[in-house]
């Protein structure tokens, strides 16, 4: 997930819906040579809010299984040598209960993707307040 994004679709909204019932879980992949585990606690530090967590998938397990699971094929788009596509700049949404990561009740991305919305963040926020305020 790029940083700017990811400011966007997940601080941001934190900050405005500051609520225990909303979590943001980020998960980070290496895109660039530079994307390594300082650069994910360096934007952990930037992105902390109560409600947040970072991952650091360095092998990319994760990305794959949910490239398979969103259909996104990337391969186009990804490192030299990247012989299997990986779900990047993705943004997930799950409602209170849904434990199937596989299966997020909504999603966006920043991809060549035409099966699922491409990142807008009132539309991401409108979703997101949808899955919360169910529960309230």
């Amino acid at each position: 997930m790029c940083l700017a994004g990811a400011s966007g679709a997940g601080a941001e909204l934190l900050a405005a819906m500051p609520t225990a019932d909303l979590r943001a879980y980020y998960v980070w992949v290496p895109m660039l040579p530079s994307d390594d585990r300082n650069a994910v606690l360096a934007a952990a530090h930037r992105l902390s809010a109560p409600g947040a967590a970072h991952y650091w998938d360095s092998g990319r397990d994760l990305s794959r299984r949910m490239a398979t699971t969103l259909g996104i094929d990337t391969r186009c788009s990804a490192a030299q040598g990247d012989e299997s596509p990986f779900a990047w700049d993705v943004y997930l949404a799950y409602r209170r209960g849904n434990r199937d990561i596989a299966h997020p009740d909504f999603w966006m991305h920043q991809l060549a993707v035409e099966h699922a919305p491409r990142l807008e963040l009132r539309g991401w926020r409108t979703q997101v307040e949808q899955l919360v305020s169910e529960f309230r």
